[in-house]
């Protein structure tokens, strides 16, 4: 036998020496442990599983306390003001807010208690934080509770719910709220809702584990926390974790297990569910059951630990040297692959925009090889039709997600592609700026043609994009062509026809071979609107020309959107001549900047962005011409005033004569006159020399003819006559009963 093989059994023998004596020495030493730990295991387990039977019972306690004063709360003769009466007056309103504080202080573990009235919309609320007093549904902070009001139907009255909500400034509160309604009411209109801190249950626990490091919590049936847990909040899904799993499956018993807990061996004791379908939990780091054992066990396997310390320095050292190469390698492989998967999409997706955007041409064999090539599962012989998908709101999009907008339309891409993938062969590609275009291929030509089906499918992208991503998609949809070159020629096509975005308005479905149909019409430009929109300006009939206007621009939806253009480019040199001539003739300066609209006419999503620049200038323009005729009409009056004053005296003060003086017509006076006093010109001049006679008779000593004749009375038969008819009294008469002042 050779050097070499002598060394070699040499080394079998010593192996095998001193694998038998370590696996003696620990068969040994595992069982006298084992043993122990199992009398650990159990004395712990019986101590943990009555700690949380006790706590179970506490908790029943407290649930049945809360069911108590949640009904007595309910038929309380003072509160039931708040709940039933839709305005109570201020003084039962104090009474009752009183009472609900007594309630609330009367029971430790109480956070809040809302009392809510569906008849006022108006929420009460007792609480040890800023929160007292009544509140709007829309001024509540408890938004959590709002939501089960809306769907109470779903809930169980005198039931915990556990939930977080925020209050104030963002304070996350943790409680159990019990719900005391009418569940006969369809819709309910009042409830109390009383919330019990989980503070307070907490606070039990932490007593219950402080000793040895344990953790006790409360769960539902699905693995829910309804405490909390560590540094884990309420509501955390612990469902996931395996410990929870193996609670889980064993639905009906109490019992315990040992598994890793948060990467610590522990022991795990729960019990069965209870009325409430709560489990109740407690894990115990194993470390500390076994502690009272650790010594002994340090002492039984000392020798066998260090023979296996020096067998695994070694295995550890040649592990090392073996696995340092290796694992270079291994990431070098790893890093390949993500690199050449990364640049696989790259490049598949400037394929795709390249024969989309015909920078590049194939034949359908080629076209096929280079679909295959890239592992499309589309095929360029299959009937097939394009999806169009523009984003909605793009600025704000773009500046919202901004750096992440090309991850965002990756997105919409694989919601869509899944969506459609139960039908059709579906790729995506990124066109640029708000468009993501997807291509849709069927073996079944009939398939890909049911618009009904289509539309229930494009109806469900937009749905799962809004919801997953916040984004509202627009839609527009080719014809169907029997091979996919067919289709790609059909972009342009579909890419104009989605402008008519401008009148379907935000995540419409437009379908392009109806919008192309409108090629086929004639439009003729309606010259007589356009007469009566610019009387309109020109007059300051806003809300006339507001009307014109927009029947002016909804009437070119029926039509290609070059007419669109055309149009609303023509209006807008017909306003900034009319705003021309007005700052020419009336001195009225208004600002309208529309060279950004029709610069970013092609920019702009719905017809409403170019409206309200039109109508802000309309409503500006009607304003200020209003102001100027206002300012001329006040002063026209002025003046036919002092002219009254100054010529009542003359028997030919008329309509007539004050229309000469002013150059006016006396139509126009005598209407714009009454318009503006709400009297005539002639019961103005009537009333002038009326006020006039009478100071004359009580500071002159003039006869009533002489007055007559001073304040341009004709003849004193009708100074009497219109005198007594105006005052009720004769001249005379008037004279003798009032006192006399001054005598001229």
């Amino acid at each position: 036998m050779s050097q070499r093989e002598n060394r070699s059994l040499y080394k079998n023998i010593l192996i095998s020496l001193v694998v038998s004596t370590v696996i003696t020495l620990l068969i040994s030493s595992t069982l006298l442990i084992m043993n122990f730990e199992n009398i650990a295991i159990r004395q712990v387990s019986r101590s943990d599983l009555n700690s949380l039977k006790q706590t179970s019972r506490e908790v029943a306690k407290m649930t049945d306390t809360a069911k108590t004063l949640s009904f007595q709360i309910y038929g309380d003769l003072t509160i039931s003001k708040l709940i039933f009466f839709p305005k109570p007056d201020i003084y039962d309103v104090t009474l009752a807010m009183q009472q609900l504080h007594n309630y609330r202080l009367s029971m430790p573990f109480i956070e809040s208690i809302y009392v809510y009235n569906a008849s006022s919309g108006m929420y009460y609320i007792s609480s040890d934080t800023f929160r007292n007093g009544s509140q709007t549904e829309e001024e509540l902070d408890d938004r959590g509770i709002v939501d089960i009001f809306h769907n109470i139907q779903e809930y169980r009255p005198y039931y915990p719910i556990p939930r977080i909500y925020a209050i104030g400034d963002g304070k996350q509160v943790s409680s159990y709220s019990y719900l005391s309604f009418d569940m006969l009411e369809k819709k309910t209109s009042a409830a109390v809702v009383l919330n019990i801190a989980e503070s307070w249950v907490n606070k039990d626990f932490g007593s219950l584990t402080a000793d040895f490091g344990a953790r006790m919590f409360i769960m539902n049936e699905q693995g829910i926390l309804l405490s909390r847990s560590g540094d884990d909040p309420m509501l955390t899904d612990y469902s996931g974790k395996g410990y929870i799993r193996n609670i889980l499956d064993n639905r009906a018993a109490s019992d315990y297990f040992v598994d890793i807990v948060d990467g610590v061996k522990s022991l795990v004791s729960y019990t069965a569910p209870d009325s409430l379908g709560w489990r109740y939990v407690r894990t115990t780091p194993y470390s500390e059951i076994t502690r009272e054992i650790t010594s002994m066990r340090t002492k039984t396997i000392a020798f066998s630990f260090m023979v296996l310390l020096f067998g695994l320095l070694l295995s550890v050292a040649a592990t090392r040297k073996l696995y340092g190469p290796i694992d270079k390698v291994l990431k070098r492989l790893k890093s390949l692959e993500i690199e050449r998967r990364n640049n696989q999409h790259i490049v598949k997706q400037h394929f795709l925009r390249s024969i989309v955007l015909r920078r590049e041409a194939y034949g359908p064999e080629a076209l096929q090889d280079k679909l295959t090539e890239f592992g499309f599962t589309i095929r360029a012989d299959h009937p097939s039709r394009l999806i169009l998908l523009k984003l909605d709101r793009f600025a704000e999009c773009a500046d919202y997600y901004r750096d992440h907008l090309k991850l965002v339309k990756y997105a919409i891409m694989n919601i869509c592609g899944e969506i459609s993938s139960s039908s059709y062969h579906a790729e995506g590609v990124d066109i640029g700026d708000d468009r993501v275009l997807l291509l849709l291929a069927s073996d079944d030509p009939q398939g890909l043609s049911d618009r009904n089906a289509l539309i229930s499918m494009l109806k469900l992208m937009q749905e799962e994009v809004q919801k997953h991503l916040k984004v509202s998609v627009s839609v527009t949809v080719s014809p169907v062509r029997s091979s996919l070159n067919q289709s790609i020629l059909m972009y342009n096509q579909v890419k104009e026809a989605s402008l008519h975005r401008l009148f379907y308005g935000h995540g419409c479905l437009i379908w392009s071979e109806d919008i192309m149909n409108l090629k086929l019409k004639d439009y003729a430009f309606p010259v007589h609107r356009e007469k009566q929109l610019v009387d309109c300006l020109m007059t300051g009939k806003s809300e006339e020309a507001k009307a014109i206007y927009s029947e002016m621009v909804r009437a070119t939806g029926e039509y290609p959107y070059t007419v669109v253009q055309l149009t609303i480019s023509h209006l807008t040199f017909t306003v900034i001549n009319v705003l021309k001539t007005i700052r020419k003739n009336n001195a009225i300066v208004v600002e309208a900047d529309f060279d950004s609209a029709l610069a970013s006419l092609n920019q702009v999503e719905i017809i409403e962005e170019i409206t309200t620049q039109f109508f802000g200038i309309f409503d500006q323009l009607s304003k200020q011409l209003e102001a100027k005729k206002n300012s001329k009409q006040t002063d026209l009056i002025k003046r036919i005033n002092e002219i009254i004053d100054r010529e009542y005296a003359n028997p030919n003060l008329c309509l007539n004569s004050i229309a000469d003086e002013l150059d006016m017509s006396p139509i126009y006076i005598s209407r714009l006159y009454k318009q503006l006093t709400f009297c005539t010109l002639t019961d103005a001049i009537q009333e002038v020399r009326m006020n006039q006679s009478k100071q004359l008779l009580l500071e002159s000593d003039y006869s009533v003819a002489d007055i007559a004749k001073l304040t341009g009375f004709t003849n004193s038969s009708y100074f009497y006559r219109m005198f007594k008819k105006s005052n009720g009294v004769t001249p005379s008469d008037f004279r003798k009963q009032m006192p006399r002042t001054e005598t001229i």
